[in-house]
């Protein structure tokens, strides 16, 4: 077993090796890049991180600051409400330079959609990514059946997966994202795929009174978190290997996803500079501390987001994973938080001892 991200990530990062300390280092000057970006660039952050820029502007100038992740917690946080009222002033390019909007409604109290922006440039980071991330279980000559929705959108989320197989020498077809499970036992006679990917809600109605689908090697969970269950009736009824993938809209969709250890997601870190903090504080957390996940986009050129919060609940996992990768990696999601209209935070676990290890 080898480590199948990190030659990518040192590839990205300019490096001989990705080792713990090397790669920060690339992400803290992709950091002081996104702070000059921004401030010449951006209204939301030049106005929100003036006070910043008014203590730390000589330093970040000339490429001094941020130096050591405490440097960054000095950084305000971003929220998901800051893109629902301002999301336009979050642009750093012209407009002409837009090449994919996604519209994300919410359920929340005001209903107010969230709006994303990604330049050619970011799309291709996540095409990078997505051929990188799913060379985990997919093989050169594979067919993949995708899921997923967005096949039918040019750089939805299925579409960016299709194009980015073909880099690893592999097919990827659309599938019929309701998952039928009549029309599903069709899809596979026809194309008889090694893989398959799909979102646990998907599985679920998949796995009802469905025998295991001739061929099918490995399956790779995304979109939402992969209940246990979902995990071992894929294993124990058809057969098949079991990824989970990571990701976000924000993160430009892909986000970290795991290897045959199963133990935590590998991280997208040579494009994100990923963060635990104490959801009430704000405070940083200790790796092994479960906490609120935070991302800054550390290589997006239309729309950077700096200390995004996900409302996702997770540690992150200290020391070497089994795959012998020294890099840091990102627990399972333990739950989420719910903000009330006077601000105030709820956590919903989905399972018991979310403040455990």
């Amino acid at each position: 077993m080898s480590p199948f991200l990190d030659g990518w990530i040192a590839h990205r990062c300019g490096l001989d090796a990705a080792t713990p300390q090397s790669v920060l280092r690339v992400q803290l000057a992709r950091f002081n890049a996104v702070l000059r970006h921004v401030r010449r660039n951006g209204v939301f952050y030049r106005k929100r991180l003036a006070g910043l820029f008014e203590r730390r502007g000589d330093l970040i100038e000339t490429g001094m600051w941020p130096r050591e992740p405490f440097d960054v917690a000095e950084i305000p946080l971003t929220e998901a409400a800051d893109i629902k009222r301002d999301g336009g002033r979050f642009l750093c390019v012209p407009l002409d330079e837009i090449a994919r909007i996604v519209t994300l409604s919410t359920s929340g109290t005001t209903g107010i959609p969230k709006r994303l922006a990604f330049a050619a440039d970011d799309l291709e980071s996540t095409l990078d990514f997505f051929a990188h991330g799913i060379s985990v279980l997919v093989r050169a000559g594979d067919s993949v059946l995708i899921l997923l929705p967005g096949a039918e959108r040019p750089d939805g989320v299925a579409d960016l997966l299709r194009r980015a197989l073909p880099r690893i020498g592999a097919r990827g077809i659309p599938g019929d994202p309701a998952a039928d499970p009549k029309l599903f036992r069709k899809e596979v006679e026809r194309y008889r795929p090694q893989c398959l990917v799909a979102a646990p809600s998907q599985l679920r109605r998949l796995l009802e009174g469905l025998e295991s689908p001739p061929n099918l090697r490995a399956v790779l969970s995304s979109a939402e978190p992969l209940p246990d269950d979902v995990r071992g009736a894929l294993a124990a009824r058809w057969g098949c290997a079991v990824f989970d993938h990571y990701g976000l809209t924000e993160t430009g969709y892909g986000g970290g996803v795991e290897c045959p250890s199963h133990d935590g997601y590998h991280l997208r870190e040579a494009d994100l500079y990923w963060e635990v903090i104490d959801p009430f504080s704000g405070e940083p957390v200790p790796d092994g501390t479960p906490g609120e996940v935070v991302f800054t986009t550390l290589t997006r050129r239309a729309m950077p987001l700096i200390r995004y919060r996900t409302g996702d609940l997770a540690s992150m996992l200290p020391g070497p994973c089994a795959c012998g990768s020294p890099l840091r990696r990102l627990s399972r999601i333990r739950g989420r938080l719910a903000r009330g209209k006077d601000g105030t935070l709820t956590v919903i676990a989905p399972s018991k001892g979310w403040m455990g290890p």
